[in-house]
């Protein structure tokens, strides 16, 4: 494994000691680390050519529609890429309407079954929990999409992008209060935010706490996907800028050890993530749905 490791991150390093050499690393270790983290102008390919790996850099399309920027960069065509490699990998393993198939296929199927029967249907119910399955499912396998993707050689994750987490979060903020609103009538709904019981007095401070509580759940699901997604690069980031600051590949093996560990901790973490908020959210959705429970 660490062989292999180091074959699939050679092209990594080759590439970012080219950049640290040019100046383009902005100087030191802490700049390198932020530049390529927030470097979302740019798609850059590794190629192979007679002197070594060297980079194909694709500008972003940048546009604005009716005053609102709508400009493709890296986290938006990523999120495409993982749309369509999800769209793919379903279409081919599930095609004719087939319910066993490949190896693959039994493979996606554990992870239908484990938001289903571990997620979804124990917080839910079934009743509740089957007309929502599909939108739980596509909220776990794309983030989990997302994250994976930016594993890869010269992928991006496009859930380590506040924009892209925030959106998620909207999404999620208006399913929860959607479900709500639909399932109790919207005066029940807003009525059911205030606990039964309590003296008058105490209406007043508690009706903006419970709007409050209403956005930060959602702000929550943003910030705690947007972060670890985050910690996890600029990690493997720092440990490849500690061969830029001995300038020596002499000591590469024991960087690259630790990159080759937190990589293989990130793919857990991807999968952990795309579990808690999908997890959170169906919590979220049925606490409103049922707001007596």
């Amino acid at each position: 494994m660490l062989i292999a490791g180091l074959i699939l991150f050679f092209p990594l390093v080759t590439i970012a000691s080219s950049d640290a050499e040019h100046g383009e690393g902005h100087g030191d270790d802490k700049d390198f680390i932020i530049h390529h983290l927030t470097e979302m102008d740019k798609i850059e390919i590794p190629v192979p050519t007679k002197h070594g790996w060297m980079k194909f850099s694709l500008d972003a399309l940048q546009f604005e529609l009716f005053g609102i920027d709508m400009s493709i960069t890296k986290p938006v065509i990523f999120m495409w890429l993982a749309g369509l490699v999800l769209f793919l990998c379903f279409t081919i393993s599930f095609r004719g309407g087939r319910l066993f198939g490949s190896k693959f296929a039994q493979l996606l199927e554990v992870y239908i079954l484990f938001v289903r029967d571990e997620i979804v249907y124990p917080n839910m119910g079934e009743k509740d929990g089957r007309p929502l399955l599909p939108f739980f499912l596509t909220v776990f396998f794309f983030i989990l999409a997302c994250n994976l993707l930016g594993q890869i050689p010269s992928g991006h994750t496009a859930t380590g992008n506040i924009n892209v987490t925030a959106g998620l979060a909207i999404i999620a903020f208006i399913m929860i209060q959607g479900m709500g609103i639909i399932k109790n009538g919207p005066i029940k709904h807003f009525k059911a935010m205030i606990p039964s019981g309590i003296p008058a007095f105490v209406i007043p401070i508690m009706i903006p706490v419970e709007i409050i509580s209403m956005f930060t759940k959602p702000f929550a699901l943003c910030i705690r996907l947007y972060a670890n997604m985050v910690a996890g690069h600029a990690v493997i980031l720092a440990f490849f800028g500690l061969i830029f600051m001995a300038k020596s590949y002499i000591i590469a093996p024991l960087p690259i050890g630790g990159v080759l560990f937190v990589s293989i901790l990130e793919v857990f973490i991807a999968h952990l993530q795309a579990f808690i908020f999908t997890i959170l959210t169906v919590l979220f959705t049925s606490m409103t749905m049922h707001p007596s429970h």
